[in-house]
């Protein structure tokens, strides 16, 4: 048997490993040959996925990775033209989205079977079946459309990354992965534990995790991490961990692991757990290199976190860790989800003060705004239910507008949340980026990052926000590139 795994393009900006193909790479059957198609860093990657199932389409097994927007929209025709061609290949898809959206992926026709959540157990459960001529529907974390209804294997239970095994660098090309960052000029990424142990209402990763954490130890963490420097020259690491920062005393161990290195890093962390961790900690990141934190900070509305069951946070522990960031170097990027459907309009009317308040408390702060997007959990989503929401079934309805635009959370699709508000909240975003412009984009140069302060400074100051076309021109014409957009 051979496998193909394809990655599809994500974005411009995204040179990075792809790890959720090479992680089930490293536990395929000696028997098993594969090669890695990824169309971030490879124009011809479909032309060579398509030449290697050519070659024996029956005996072909095509593994494909989906994320929501660019990557779905570029999976689903090409898949379709793939299976149009070979109809007797095996097609497969995993990833973030079938495992949200499962059933959406598995009656399309051009799609065999789903992998629904971590993988590497359940591929090679899944070969040995498709070996034996059994039922692969049958087989633990896998997925299918049978007779007009979903079939579906048990759930399958979360394992330690690291028992696995390292990633086959060397069966890539890493110079095409060295991603020159903010960081640094060679950044790689890597991906050290499993889960989240939260389950907020509005995250996809508690579909996948339910509160479960899973973290390599330390020790693997930090070898991985030196191999990266010592044989393939990063000098910036990116944790794309949904909670790197989940334990004080793992990442201080990782922190004095890596320090001589002179590596600079970035990850995703809990507010209200950072806050509570000691000094001695914050030095020890710091020293290390910790450049800047991803924070969840969601909303400045208090009834709005404990609707998101955000576990407790409270909205003074964002104002709060700002200063303790800036108090010891670190840059703080917060995120917040804006027009939730209990009180659109008083959640954005709360956020954006907060916005301006870290902004005057530590400018260095990045500020990342999203449109509220439900998530198919109890909580929020009832709500949004109840007002007259509802997910497409067909891929084809994920395609069209307006979904094609729902999973980046810039049209949301939701009938609370009228047109006027979602223009306030991103022409506040224009003037916001255009006096602050995000470190992350550096193809912006000096002069034009003065040029956006100075323009924007009077707006910034009256606090007017409304039709700011002419800052939206120049980001425009300059190509600026939003934190988000960067492919952290």
């Amino acid at each position: 048997m051979h496998l193909v795994l394809f990655n599809p393009r994500a974005q411009k900006a995204h040179r990075r490993l792809p790890l959720s193909l090479l992680m089930l790479a490293r536990v395929l059957p000696d028997d098993v040959s594969w090669e890695l198609c990824d169309a971030n860093v490879d124009p011809d990657a479909k032309a060579r996925a398509e030449a290697a199932v050519a070659r024996d389409p029956a005996g072909t097994l095509l593994l494909v990775t989906v994320m929501p927007g660019p990557q779905l929209r570029q999976a689903v025709p090409w898949t379709r033209h793939v299976k149009a061609l070979w109809p007797q290949l095996t097609v497969v898809w995993g990833g973030y989205f079938p495992t949200v959206y499962t059933a959406a992926c598995a009656r399309e026709p051009a799609i065999d079977l789903v992998v629904v959540g971590q993988g590497e157990d359940t591929v090679v459960d899944l070969i040995a079946a498709l070996r034996a001529g059994t039922d692969p529907a049958l087989v633990s974390g896998v997925a299918a459309w049978r007779d007009g209804a979903l079939v579906q294997g048990p759930p399958r239970r979360l394992k330690i990354s690291s028992r696995y095994g390292d990633p086959p660098y060397d069966a890539v090309d890493m110079e095409r992965y060295a991603a020159r960052t903010f960081l640094g000029r060679r950044t790689f990424n890597h991906h050290s534990s499993v889960g989240c142990p939260y389950t907020c209402n509005f995250c996809a990763v508690t579909t996948l995790a339910n509160g479960r954490w899973l973290a390599d130890p330390a020790a693997d963490v930090v070898r991985v991490v030196r191999t990266l420097a010592t044989r393939y020259g990063a000098d910036a690491i990116e944790f794309h961990d949904n909670n790197f920062f989940a334990a004080e005393k793992r990442v201080a161990a990782v922190a004095d692991g890596i320090t001589d290195l002179g590596l600079r890093w970035w990850g995703e962390g809990r507010i209200d757990t950072m806050l509570a961790w000691s000094d001695a900690t914050w030095r020890a990141m710091a020293e290390s290199g910790l450049a800047m934190v991803f924070f969840g900070a969601e909303s400045a509305d208090q009834a709005t976190l404990d609707a998101m069951d955000k576990g407790g946070l409270q909205v003074h522990e964002t104002v709060e860790l700002n200063l303790r960031a800036r108090a010891h170097g670190i840059r703080p990027e917060f995120s917040f989800v804006l027009g939730n459907p209990v009180d659109p309009d008083g959640d954005v009317d709360a956020t954006l003060r907060l916005v301006r308040r870290l902004k005057a408390d530590n400018e260095a702060c990045e500020i990342i705004l999203y449109m509220y997007t439900p998530v198919p959990l109890p909580g929020m989503y009832d709500q949004a239910v109840a007002q007259g929401f509802s997910f497409p079934e067909r891929l084809d309805d994920w395609l069209a507008p307006p979904w094609t635009l729902y999973e980046a959370r810039r049209n949301a699709v939701t009938p609370w949340q009228e047109r006027a508000l979602v223009r306030r909240v991103y022409d506040f975003e224009a003037v916001l980026h255009a006096r602050y412009p995000s470190v992350s984009d550096q193809r912006l140069s000096g002069w034009q990052r003065h040029a956006l302060r100075w323009l924007s400074a009077p707006r910034w100051r009256a606090g007017r926000y409304a039709r700011p076309y002419e800052l939206k021109a120049l980001q425009k014409l300059w190509q600026y590139r939003r934190p988000e957009e960067m492919g952290f």
